[in-house]
């Protein structure tokens, strides 16, 4: 079973974390509009993506 929110990780194309979800094969989806990709880390160090971060955790708005 994929890991629910948030999985914090470095994408290929970015220099921030992002809070994300695993998909299949490796693949990871973020909460901002980044397209699904493979983490190539775990985001330790780096500041969060803004969009990311303001999202609301989508487990807690559950009713």
């Amino acid at each position: 079973m994929p890991a629910r929110y948030p999985l914090l990780v470095q994408l290929p194309g970015g220099r921030v974390q992002h809070a994300a979800r695993e998909l299949t094969n490796g693949l990871v989806k973020t909460l901002c509009p980044k397209a699904p990709a493979r983490p190539i880390g775990d985001g330790t160090g780096l500041p969060y993506c803004a969009a990311c971060r303001h999202r609301p955790n989508p487990i807690s708005q559950q009713g």
